[in-house]
C-alpha cells in the first residue's frame, strides 16, 4: 500500500471526522470589468499591422519531441472526415477548400471553437488507415494555413490558440510527415508565431480550466521547439502555480466538476510525456498532483464505471478515462472522505454512495455547476439505483432542459417549495444559496453515517438542512433523515417540502398499499422503499447518461407535512431483500 492509499484509509476509517467548507467569493464588478477593458485595448493592438513584427523571430527546423496523448479519439467521427463531413455536438459542415472561411459565417461558435481548436485530430488518430487520417491532417491545415497565419480575434484567442497548439503537438505525426519541405516549414513557423503570442495573452482566459490549458501549451511548445527556453520557463512555472490553485488537497477541484479533474490528468500527462521525450528533468510536482487527482477521480465513479452526476460531470464522464487513470500511473484508490472537495463516498461491500457535501464554487467557476448540495447517488455492483438527473446541453433544442437540470428538484435531495437550494442566474451562473455546509461522518462497528448541514434555504425560509445518511457494514439497508431547523421556523408557514429520490431508467418501480415501494433493479435484485413522517409516491422523471439524451425514468417523491412551530423531520429507508 503506498503512502497515498495508507492517508485516504485512515481518513476513510477515523471514527469521527468533521469538517466546514465555505463557498469560495467571486471576484469583484470593477476587477472584471477592468481585465475585459484592457483585453479589449490589447486586441486593438494585436489587430494594428505593426504587431506583425513583434510576432518575427527564430524559424524552428524541427520538432524536439511528440508526447502520446492518453485520450483516444472516436474512429466514427474520423469516418465521417473522410466522408467530407466535420462532425461535432450534432453540427454537421463540409468539408472543402474554402470551409475555414464557411465556418466563419455559418457554423456556431461552439462549432467554430471546435474546429480551430483542432480537437479532432484526436479522432483522426484513433482511425485504423494512419495513412489516410495523415492526408486528411494535412490537406485540412494547409487549408487553415492563410486563413488562420494571421492574427484573428476569435482564431486566435488564447484558449483557442492553446488547445490547437496542444492538439497540434500531440499528434504532430499527423500533421507533420509530409515530404513537402514548404508545408513543413510552414506549419513550424506557424507554431511558433502563435506561442510568442500566447506568451502575452496567457492571461487573457476565464478562470480555472481555461488558465491550465495556456500553461500547458506554453510548457509544451517551449519543451518541444528548439529555442524555446524562455516559452518553457514561463509555462511551466505559470502551469504550477494555477495547478496548485486549482487542484484541492484531496484532488478535487475548485470548479467541482470532476470533468476538469480529468481533463487535468490529460495535460499533465502531456507534459510529462514532453519532459521523457526531450530528456529534461521531470517536476516531482507534475507526478505528485497526478498521484492526488487519480484517487478523487475514481472516488466519484460507480461500480460499472459512470460517473455519479455531480458536480457538472455526465454518467458517461468523459471520454477515454479509462485510458487516462492508466496512463497516469497513479495508484491510489478511491478516496472516500473528501473534506476538502466535499465529496462523501462511503463503499460497503458491494453498495457505493456518493454525497454532495460542498457548496457551490465560486459564482466565476459555476456556469457548469449544479445547485446539488445535499443531493447523492446509490449503486449496488452493477445496478444503479439512485441517480441524479445529470447535466443536459445549455444550447440548441435541449436548451430548456439544460437550466431545468441544473435545479435542486433535478437531483435526489430535499427541495423547498421547489426553490432551488442557490439561485441559477439569467447568465448562467450559480448566485447566493448555500454559503457553508458542516459535514459530520462517523464509522461503528455496525454502519458509516455522513451528516451534513447546509444553510442554502435559511435566508429564504428561516431554516437549515440537516441530511444524514447510513449505509449499514452489510451494505444492505441505506437509511436517512432529513430535518429542517432554524431561529425561524414560522417563515416555512405555507411551503412545501419534497424529498425527491430519482431513480435510475433500469429500476422498475411499484408501490404496495401499506404505502412502501418496491424496487426491482436490471439484475432481479430487490429493494424496499419506506418512509415515516411522510407520504411517498412514484412520479414521472427523466435521466441523462449523455447531455444530449434524455430517457424517460422514474423518481420517488416524499411529501412533508409542514406544522405549526414544529421542527420538520422525515426519516427513510432502502433495504435490499433476501432472494
Amino acid at each position: 500500500m503506498n503512502a497515498a492509499d495508507k492517508i485516504a484509509g485512515f481518513a476513510a476509517s477515523a471514527p469521527l471526522s468533521r469538517s466546514t467548507l465555505r463557498r469560495a467569493p467571486s471576484s469583484g464588478f470593477l476587477s472584471k470589468s477592468f481585465k475585459k477593458m484592457g483585453r479589449s485595448i490589447r486586441e486593438w493592438g494585436y489587430g494594428n499591422s505593426l504587431y506583425e513584427q513583434r510576432l518575427k523571430g527564430r524559424h524552428p527546423v524541427q520538432l524536439l519531441g511528440s508526447p502520446d496523448d492518453p485520450a483516444p479519439g472516436n474512429a466514427m467521427l474520423a469516418s465521417a472526415i473522410y466522408g467530407g463531413d466535420l462532425l461535432h455536438d450534432g453540427e454537421k459542415h463540409k468539408l472543402h477548400e474554402a470551409f475555414w472561411l464557411h465556418i466563419g459565417d455559418k457554423a456556431s461558435k461552439a462549432y467554430h471553437n471546435y474546429a480551430h481548436s483542432f480537437h479532432w485530430l484526436q479522432d483522426l488518430a484513433q482511425s485504423g488507415d494512419q495513412a489516410k487520417a495523415r492526408d486528411a491532417a494535412e490537406t485540412i491545415l494547409g487549408w487553415w494555413i492563410p486563413v488562420g497565419e494571421q492574427w484573428h480575434k476569435d482564431i486566435w484567442a488564447a484558449e483557442i490558440l492553446a488547445r490547437r497548439l496542444i492538439n497540434w503537438l500531440a499528434h504532430a505525426p499527423l500533421i507533420m510527415s509530409s515530404l513537402d519541405l514548404i508545408y513543413r516549414s510552414k506549419v513550424l513557423h506557424s507554431m511558433a508565431r502563435q506561442t510568442r503570442h500566447l506568451m502575452r495573452t496567457c492571461g487573457d482566459v476565464e478562470p480555472g480550466l481555461p488558465e491550465i490549458y495556456t500553461a500547458t501549451a506554453l510548457t509544451l511548445a517551449g519543451l518541444l521547439l528548439p529555442g524555446g527556453e524562455s516559452w518553457r520557463a514561463k509555462g511551466v512555472r505559470t502551469l504550477e502555480t494555477k495547478i496548485k490553485a486549482f487542484v484541492l488537497p484531496d484532488g478535487g477541484t475548485i470548479s467541482h466538476n470532476p470533468a476538469d479533474a480529468i481533463r487535468c490528468m490529460q495535460l499533465l500527462i502531456l507534459v510529462r510525456g514532453a519532459y521523457i521525450d526531450t530528456d529534461n528533468d521531470l517536476p516531482s510536482w507534475v507526478q505528485i498532483t497526478l498521484d492526488r487527482l487519480a484517487p478523487y477521480v475514481r472516488a466519484m465513479r460507480h461500480a460499472d464505471g459512470s460517473f455519479a452526476q455531480i458536480g457538472g460531470v455526465s454518467a458517461e464522464g468523459s471520454f477515454g478515462v479509462d485510458s487516462i487513470l492508466l496512463a497516469s500511473e497513479a495508484k491510489g484508490k478511491a478516496i472516500e472522505n473528501s473534506t476538502h472537495s466535499g465529496i462523501q463516498r462511503i463503499s460497503i461491500g458491494q453498495s457505493t454512495l456518493v454525497m454532495d457535501c460542498s457548496p457551490p464554487p465560486s459564482q466565476q467557476l459555476s456556469k457548469k455547476a449544479h445547485a446539488s448540495t445535499g443531493s447523492f447517488e446509490f449503486s449496488v455492483g452493477q445496478d444503479r439505483l439512485v441517480v441524479n438527473m445529470g447535466p443536459a446541453k445549455l444550447d440548441g433544442p435541449l436548451s430548456e432542459l439544460g437550466a431545468m437540470a441544473r435545479s435542486t428538484a433535478a437531483h435526489s435531495a430535499l427541495v423547498i417549495s421547489d426553490t432551488n437550494s442557490s439561485r441559477i442566474l439569467d447568465d448562467g451562473t450559480i448566485g447566493k444559496g448555500v454559503s457553508e455546509t458542516l459535514t459530520l461522518r462517523e464509522s461503528t462497528e455496525d454502519s458509516t453515517t455522513a451528516k451534513l448541514t447546509h444553510d442554502g434555504y435559511l435566508k429564504r425560509f428561516g431554516v437549515k438542512h440537516e441530511r444524514s445518511v447510513t449505509l449499514s457494514n452489510s451494505g444492505k439497508q441505506l437509511s436517512g433523515t432529513d430535518r429542517l431547523f432554524g431561529p425561524k421556523l414560522k417563515k416555512l408557514g405555507g411551503a412545501s417540502i419534497a424529498i425527491r429520490f430519482h431513480l435510475h431508467p433500469s429500476v422498475e418501480a411499484l408501490k404496495a398499499p401499506d404505502g412502501r415501494i418496491t424496487l426491482e433493479s436490471k439484475n432481479g435484485r430487490v429493494w424496499i422503499f419506506d418512509v415515516d413522517e411522510g407520504t411517498a409516491e412514484i412520479e414521472e422523471s427523466l435521466y441523462l447518461k449523455k447531455p444530449d439524451s434524455p430517457a424517460n425514468s422514474r423518481q420517488i417523491v416524499v411529501r412533508v407535512p409542514v406544522k405549526e412551530k414544529t421542527t420538520p423531520i422525515c426519516r427513510w429507508v432502502f433495504s435490499e431483500m433476501d432472494t
